[in-house]
């Protein structure tokens, strides 16, 4: 599950860089579903706070999008 989170994760944020932001903000809530389980489980703090930092990043570009569409 991690791999795949991981993976999921570089894909979104380069998507995002690369402003495609609904498909990197969605591959990156999925990569958060995935991740968050293990996270919580292993107490890997350290991911869940930097999961969190980028979700907020995601957040500003959703709502970037919504701006623009509006």
């Amino acid at each position: 599950m991690r791999c795949i989170a991981s993976a999921l994760f570089l894909l979104a944020h380069g998507l995002l860089v690369l402003e495609h932001i609904t498909i990197g903000t969605a591959l990156h809530g999925i990569a958060e579903l995935f991740l968050a389980p293990w996270a919580v489980r292993h107490r890997a703090w350290d991911i869940i706070v930097i999961g969190l930092i980028f979700c907020v990043f995601d957040l500003w570009g959703t709502l970037r999008l919504l701006n623009g569409v509006a």
